[in-house]
């Protein structure tokens, strides 16, 4: 079952897609890898060579993959009181700061504390890459390509200077609500109080804009 499961999710990326789209998807990755070897000294190299040993499937040679079988078994296997996901802990952790930091009214100030700490990595690596490479590289940076979306977004559909997703916000927030009832923040919080302001201070660093769609399946767009 384990070989099963692992050749199974070696072919597979982060979004849904036709075969020909996860095509697409690969050769846009190796084409910033290929063309990331002709910059000198740029950070940007990091994060392909990274992308590279993923889409070559290397992780089958990880020791823990066992365990990390058997977490992803209890975890979906926990359906009561609603089917838990990965991301399960990480939402709540980040709903239960939203809510503190709302209520303090601080939400400015924890967004950009945020984006001051974490943009430092925006500015290293992907602003390289957007003057080089284009506005896409921007959204492939903060989404696909970092490991905090791979438990965040159960899946993110990919086009050109587009990412959309589901909002890994609104279930969590909907089951503590009805469940206990001790969130004050609504939905809109969520998405005006940290994504947007969050999304957007990136977006600032690494010199682009951004037009965000909030919606049970939200997209970001570079502009």
């Amino acid at each position: 079952m384990a070989e099963h499961i692992m050749e199974k999710t070696a072919c597979t990326e982060t979004t849904p897609a036709t075969s020909e789209h996860q095509a697409g998807r690969r050769e846009f990755a190796r084409k910033i890898i290929t063309a990331a070897g002709i910059l000198s000294a740029l950070p940007l190299l990091a994060v392909p060579r990274a992308a590279e040993a993923w889409m070559d499937g290397n992780f089958h040679e990880r020791e823990d993959l066992a365990d990390a079988f058997k977490v992803l078994v209890k975890t979906y296997s926990d359906t009561v009181p609603y089917p838990h996901k990965f991301n399960d802990a990480l939402v709540k952790a980040q709903l239960s700061d939203i809510d503190f930091i709302v209520g303090k009214g601080l939400h400015k100030e924890f967004a950009q504390h945020y984006v001051d700490t974490l943009g430092v990595l925006i500015n290293k690596y992907i602003k390289s890459g957007v003057e080089s490479f284009g506005k896409d590289i921007f959204l492939w940076g903060i989404f696909e390509r970092t490991s905090c979306s791979y438990q965040l977004y159960e899946y993110i559909t990919i086009a050109d200077g587009k990412r959309s997703f589901p909002c890994p916000f609104k279930p969590i927030l909907d089951q503590v609500q009805k469940g206990m009832g001790t969130y004050r923040i609504t939905w809109d919080d969520v998405h005006t109080k940290w994504c947007g302001l969050m999304w957007n201070g990136f977006a600032e660093v690494a010199g682009v804009q951004i037009k965000i769609e909030p919606g049970e399946t939200c997209t970001v767009r570079v502009i």
